[in-house]
């Protein structure tokens, strides 16, 4: 759902649960106890209380037990951090919900711990071809542990005003990644007179990677793991270029803040919102708070970089307790499939949180136009039909924490980019190669 979760540090504590966290049943009540023909699951998911997401989350309940007379369901809710600090205690004492929201990135580490239900069997019973994600829960060996509640996918945000003023053309989907650092030199500006821009026309780095280097990377020709995840291949030139690009823009070019610089002006996902950057990388959900600063808002397909657009997505998903029973598995995956269907994903796309999963509601103006901006949003349906996952593995979070460290050094002129390559690669090969050691 709030995909700032994408920042590795904030997900590696989320994942290492710092304390016990007791587990708070909203809703229904804390019986794990069928009874009456009438079967009892609880169901996980993260938002904050009273938000438009726990909101919409209620009422889609409510509409699912009123169609289901003999499911019930009993919510559990907490904010996301919180949330995944209770779940992983709640699964150390064998007493975690039967179904839960995961952040898509986390969905094989929960498997590659035993804690997930393989949901292949399931997926066979429905068309996946009518749903946008399906293959991105897909593991190495084929098996599908989780399946898509909403998805994200960066594409370019612009803001249109700020172009219009500068007299520079809008990005196309012709741009490549020279157009972007042009424009964005003709966008920076000092605007308060003390000879040093304040405002950029880019931001060009974020410690979310997803929104950063990682789709550049690949864009440039290069990756950061393959052969099913347990390969990392992120020490090469390509990689070093997409790198060397960024400090082009960010140092030589003053094109965008550099990393001192990001970090000192706060939360880098709130520098389009207040008119600090013309230009971000941004997955869907950055749309909420550019919309609530009313920014002229315009998006457009990713630049083009020798290898293409780099196109990365992930697909939030829920996923079911292997130590749920059967009976319970059955009644999760009805709400799930529930979820997935026309009416709530409708309902769901009404608060803008993610890109609908099933594709017809997708395809309908629903999503496409739904009278806020941008006026048009297929750059983000064109990118995720496009898109690969994030180099998922069960050690995901170990891995990618490593490599950005180092990536993150070599953007702060810290250390040589090879040198922090080099290290990179090295440092999350020996993490995958200890956690498949023990397999």
């Amino acid at each position: 759902m709030r995909m700032q979760r994408f920042s590795p540090g904030r997900r590696l504590v989320a994942l290492a649960g710092v304390a016990a966290l007791a587990a708070t049943l909203i809703g229904c009540g804390a019986s794990d106890e069928e009874s009456g023909g009438r079967v009892t699951i609880r169901l996980g998911y993260y938002a904050e209380a009273g938000g438009p997401a726990d909101k919409t989350m209620r009422s889609l309940a409510d509409e699912f037990m009123k169609a289901n007379s003999g499911i019930k369901l009993e919510l559990e809710s907490a904010p996301y951090t919180d949330f995944f600090k209770r779940l992983r205690t709640q699964l150390a004492g064998g007493k975690g919900p039967d179904v839960w929201l995961s952040d898509g990135v986390l969905v094989q580490e929960y498997a590659g711990r035993n804690s997930l239900r393989d949901l292949s069997d399931f997926v066979k019973t429905v068309n996946t071809d009518d749903y946008y994600g399906v293959d991105l829960n897909r593991d190495s060996d084929g098996h599908i542990y989780g399946f898509p509640q909403g998805a994200q996918t960066p594409v370019l945000f612009y803001n249109k005003k700020m172009f219009a003023d500068a007299g520079v053309a809008e990005p196309t989907g012709d741009w490549t990644y020279d157009d972007l650092t042009a424009a964005a030199k003709k966008l920076t500006r000092d605007t308060n007179g003390d000879g040093k821009p304040d405002v950029w026309g880019m931001r060009v780095y974020s410690p979310g990677f997803t929104e950063s280097w990682w789709p550049m990377v690949k864009a440039f020709g290069g990756d950061v793991v393959a052969d099913g995840g347990r390969k990392v291949v992120v020490d090469s030139p390509q990689s070093r270029a997409a790198l060397d690009w960024m400090l082009n823009a960010m140092y030589t070019e003053n094109a965008g803040p550099d990393v001192v610089t990001t970090k000192a002006l706060g939360s880098p996902h709130t520098m389009f919102a207040s008119n600090r950057v013309a230009m971000q990388f941004g997955i869907y959900a950055r749309t909420i708070p550019a919309n609530a600063a009313k920014i002229d808002l315009g998006v457009a397909p990713m630049p083009k970089g020798p290898a293409g657009r780099g196109h990365v997505a992930i697909a939030n998903s829920w996923v079911i307790n292997k130590a749920a029973n059967q009976r319970k598995a059955e009644a999760a995956w009805k709400w799930i499939t529930y979820f997935a269907s026309e009416k709530p994903q409708t309902t769901w796309a009404g608060i803008g949180e993610a890109i609908p999963i099933n594709k017809k509601v997708a395809a309908s103006d629903v999503f496409l136009r739904p009278g806020t901006p941008p006026a048009d949003r297929q750059a983000f349906l064109d990118a995720l039909a496009d898109a690969d996952d994030l180099g998922l593995n069960p050690v995901w979070t170990e891995y990618t924490t490593a490599v950005a460290n180092q990536v993150d050094r070599a953007l702060a002129k810290e250390r040589p980019v090879g040198d922090a390559l080099t290290e990179a690669q090295r440092e999350a090969q020996q993490i995958i190669d200890r956690f498949y050691a023990k397999k």
